[in-house]
């Protein structure tokens, strides 16, 4: 079985920021778009999950930026379904340019949940006809998200019913979008991302108030910044990232 599916993104101007460059959260939802098609391709997909009352949450992303997503009429992303653990199943991706140029690579971790009782589902129970994982020699590593030992910037926002998706919370793409928001514009018209880590926690509902918090470096050229999404009323941690930022090129 062929584990692998490639599909060309035409990229839209409001897919893009005030720079040119394709939104985080665009590229987010490219990520989940493909990740859709391939595993519906392969037997496990909205077909199979709907049918069961299941629901395939994404658990981390470790995104890695080799090129300035700027001013691209196209777009190629390749993923490949890498098999399950116990409780967790794999998925890489990598973006290319129109002239085939590697843009980017991304490794993900996700989990298959009950739907009624909002547990993860062991991978033999739901899906015991996907093969098994394997580690290799040149896959990413996912990095450590410290916790902020401060706070520079910080932004409330209400979860809008335009947030949640079919799963009733917040889709994924969201956090990426607060987690910016919060920071100084400035900043973002002088660096982009170079390494994402996204790491899931919880659910956010309609109607959760957001707390986005983040710690800035900005001793060497190559920012990094902490951030902890949290629930207001709780100030349960839902959802922690870490980015290394590049100088942009003018």
């Amino acid at each position: 079985m062929d584990y692998t599916l490639e599909k060309e993104y035409e990229i839209k101007y409001y897919e893009q920021n005030v720079l040119g460059n394709l939104k985080e959260s665009s590229l987010l939802n490219f990520l989940q778009d493909i990740a859709t098609i391939s595993a519906e391709k392969l037997g496990f997909g909205p077909t199979y999950v709907f049918e069961h009352n299941y629901a395939w949450v994404v658990l981390k992303y470790h995104i890695e930026i080799y090129k300035e997503l700027k001013n691209l009429e196209k777009l190629y992303i390749k993923t490949e379904s890498r098999g399950t653990t116990k409780l967790y199943a794999f998925r890489d991706f990598e973006l290319y340019s129109q002239d085939r140029t590697m843009l980017a690579s991304v490794v993900s971790a996700w989990a298959l949940i009950d739907m009624e009782t909002r547990r993860v589902l062991p991978m033999q129970t739901a899906l015991n006809f996907v093969k098994p994982f394997e580690k290799r020699e040149d896959d990413l590593d996912y990095e450590k998200i410290d916790a902020l030992s401060r706070i520079d910037f910080q932004k409330e926002f209400e979860v809008r019913f335009e947030d949640i998706d079919v799963n009733r919370h917040a889709n994924n793409c969201n956090y990426i979008v607060w987690a910016l928001e919060a920071m100084d514009s400035e900043f973002r018209l002088k660096y982009r991302p170079e390494v994402i880590d996204i790491k899931y926690k919880k659910e956010l509902k309609q109607g959760d108030i957001v707390l986005s918090c983040v710690q800035c470096e900005q001793n060497t050229n190559n920012p990094l910044t902490l951030h902890s999404i949290k629930s207001k009323s709780t100030l349960d941690e839902i959802t922690t990232l870490k980015i290394q930022w590049q100088r942009i090129e003018t």
